[in-house]
């Protein structure tokens, strides 16, 4: 059931079209192959595998990914062939070539995206029946074609819109946002509901976060050559930048939700959050598909502008006369989101007409967030180092690449030793299911262990039953075909399906004779063999110790909110005219930083908690699993505490000083946790009975909260250290 829902969602649409382009290129390359009576294997594959890393994008960067494919992988061919035998120096090459390529990783995301596909093709090459100079280059050519119809298919024949990608990452950056804010309810302060809310935040937070970091990737990504190109980059840049602003606020107001007693100011924000919703949904709506009106429903007399701009001014002018500080405080942070929806209608308008027109008093603020995106992507353009610094940087034994590199080698070399002694045709699938399914990690080692063989096993079955029905070469083609649509179009859903389309695919494309449906055993025997060597190596080759970087992490993340906490100082002191663009361009990368780094130590919890073998798991004390997400929990909420004590808080002399403590012990206990040191918690904390501490304060509750939540930190991580340390001794 979850399979079909996928299919049927609007997110499947581009793997279908992937599906269907990689049928198409398999069905044109063996067509040809047959009509010019050659097999049709190596020239199927090319057409396959290019479509495989072909994930879309700007012209340029897939002609990179799928131009490195073909020549990676047509090296990888003749070497493979050429170096066969004697043994050792299979082994060697081998061991070399797999370090070579898995290590590339580094240089460039062309690389990157084709590494694994390249160490396959070198098996397969390895595995093939020609060992001479002439057949391995008849192979490595039959593959390069193969590769360039397909790149010529995807590029020329069946293009996509090269904005698509980046258009549709910011539409789900405003559907998410839309999502959670009309999910947003009246929990009570004291309601048993609390906790459910507060996980949904962080999971929102989570969420949102990965996803703007997608949507960033692939706008950078989308190089503007033309002047109407220009627009949409523009347009994409200013949508991006002001879903950021409109995330803070999102938190905010949550914040606020929840921590406020006072009925009256809940139901205001309350309706805010669903007209907030109702906005950025059709913002969404609009990014995702060209509206039959060209987007006039987002120009200043537009349908959308009259629902959600007009109505809502006059809305919040009478909030802005109320006598409730909170209120009125709050109305002027709802008259900036407000402002914030103009500038996005603006820019969707912008999106599909390609006029850049901006009108009344955000026009200024427009240019600037465009400006600013651009800034930013050429700051980090700019910051990147070179091929040569990367590689350098990651040349130690402390690096997770070169560690995974190392077993890569070795794995390839053992499963070359394993080939060998077999003495088996099609051999070589035990290697590609090895290099395939080790990942830098034990736990998605494991995990896509798993799902290969289950996958594979079932697909074996398929095949046996496909491969003994099927008495002639032409319908083996069409069944070829058809697999690898289906083979394409689950890539992203699941990957055990996704192995089990593959398996026909490949056991057809490489079928000795018609009707040996014997032959769909060698690849279930094969893959269980090359799986169980990767799992193998995972344990004993350099396992990656996951649990002693969790800490490190943890470290990294709180010196991150640190950095965000020292932000919003220098926001409090940016003169009124200047805290838009303070917003902009010191709390909004803070920001960014902070999230990130609590993703990365939340993500490696996670791979902890998923992983299979549970043997350290049972040495590990409930104590301390309890330490550790209790960190990972209170570094999220420290950053919801942040997001919205900057706005209502101010640098007044008591507030400045109380916040540089807390950026003080932050910085401590970061520096403890990375270099493994005692944290000692200190439990600084102004007395519950202060006279500043009033319902009405939310600016003073807000402080305390950060206060209790540094305190909560620092009792978690001395926690997790004693843990560690009772267990080394």
């Amino acid at each position: 059931m979850t399979l079909l829902r996928n299919w049927n969602s609007a997110a499947r649409k581009l793997q279908w079209s992937r599906g269907l382009r990689a049928g198409l290129a398999v069905l044109v390359a063996s067509l040809v192959c047959r009509m010019l009576g050659q097999p049709i294997g190596w020239a199927a594959l090319g057409g396959f595998e290019a479509i495989l890393v072909d994930n879309g994008g700007p012209y340029w960067s897939r002609l990179l990914t799928m131009g490195t494919l073909m020549l990676g992988g047509a090296a990888a061919c003749l070497v493979a062939s050429l170096a066969a035998t004697p043994l050792a120096v299979a082994l060697l090459v081998t061991a070399a070539f797999c370090f070579a390529i898995t290590y590339a990783r580094v240089i460039a995301q062309p690389i990157a995206s084709t590494s694994v596909i390249i160490l396959v093709i070198y098996f397969a090459g390895f595995g093939g029946a020609s060992h001479s100079l002439h057949g391995a280059l008849i192979e490595a050519f039959q593959f390069a074609l193969g590769c360039a119809w397909a790149t010529l298919l995807s590029l020329i024949l069946w293009p996509l819109d090269p904005f698509r990608p980046a258009r549709l990452q910011v539409a789900a950056c405003y559907n998410t946002l839309a999502i959670f804010t009309a999910q947003v309810k009246d929990t009570a302060p004291q309601s048993d509901q609390r906790e459910a809310e507060r996980a949904r935040v962080h999971q929102l937070q989570r969420t949102m976060r990965l996803t703007m970091e997608e949507a960033r990737a692939a706008l950078e990504a989308t190089a503007a050559r033309t002047a109407s190109r220009t627009v949409r980059a523009r347009s994409l840049t200013v949508l991006l930048e002001t879903a950021d602003m409109l995330f803070a606020k999102t938190i905010r107001w949550t914040e606020f939700v929840e921590n406020t007693e006072d009925e009256v100011s809940r139901l205001a924000l309350l309706d805010a959050l669903r007209w907030l919703s109702g906005a950025e949904r059709a913002i969404a709506d609009g990014l995702r598909e060209r509206p039959a009106d060209a987007a006039a429903s987002f120009t200043s007399e537009g349908s959308h502008s009259l629902e959600f701009l007009l109505g809502r001014e006059q809305e919040i002018a009478k909030r802005k006369l109320t006598d409730s500080p909170l209120i009125a405080h709050f109305a002027a942070d709802e008259s900036d989101a407000m402002q914030n929806i103009q500038i996005a209608f603006e820019a969707v308008h912008a999106l599909w007409s390609g006029l850049d027109i901006r009108a009344g008093d955000v026009a200024k603020r427009w240019s600037a967030l465009a400006d600013h995106g651009l800034a930013e992507r050429q700051l980090a353009a700019g910051a990147a180092m070179s091929w040569t610094e990367i590689v350098r940087a990651n040349w130690t034994g402390q690096s997770l690449m070169m560690r995974h590199a190392l077993r890569v080698a070795v794995v390839g070399a053992i499963d070359v030793a394993i080939m060998w002694s077999m003495h088996l045709a099609h051999a070589s699938w035990l290697g590609m299911t090895s290099v395939i399914v080790l990942q830098p990690y034990g736990s998605g080692t494991y995990r896509k262990s798993m799902q290969r063989v289950a996958g594979t096993i079932a697909g074996g079955v398929l095949a046996a039953v496909l491969a003994a029905s099927i008495h002639s070469q032409m319908g083996i083609v069409i069944v070829l075909t058809a697999t690898s649509v289906l083979t394409l179009a689950t890539y992203a859903v699941n990957y055990a399906w996704y192995s089990f389309f593959l398996t026909p695919t490949f056991v057809l494309m490489s079928l000795p004779h018609l009707r040996d449906w014997h032959f769909a055993g060698v690849r279930i025997e094969m893959t269980l063999i090359g799986a169980l060597v990767a799992v193998l190596a995972m344990r004993l080759l350099w396992p990656e110790q996951e649990k002693l970087e969790l800490g490190r992490l943890l470290g990294q993340a709180a010196a991150a909110d640190s950095a965000y906490v020292a932000a919003m100082l220098r926001f409090w002191k940016a003169r009124p005219e200047e805290r838009q663009a303070a917003e902009r361009q010191v709390l909004a990368p803070a920001r960014r930083r902070s999230g990130l780094a609590v993703i990365d130590a939340q993500e490696t919890l996670d791979r902890l908690l998923l992983e299979p073998d549970l043997s350290w798991k049972q040495d590990t004390s409930g104590s301390e699993w309890e330490s550790a997400l209790t960190f990972v929990t209170y570094l999220q909420r420290f950053a919801r505490a942040v997001t919205a004590l900057a706005i209502v808080g101010t640098a007044s002399e008591s507030a400045v000083h109380r916040v540089e403590v807390v950026i003080s012990r932050l910085d401590e206990l970061s520096r403890s946790m990375v270099a493994n040191q005692a944290v000692k918690p200190t439990d600084t904390m102004l007395p519950a009975a202060s006279a500043l501490y009033t319902e009405s304060n939310i600016a003073e509750q807000q402080l305390r909260r950060l206060e209790r939540q540094v305190n909560v930190m620092e009792r978690a991580a001395a926690s997790l250290q004693q843990q560690h340390r009772l267990e080394s001794s």
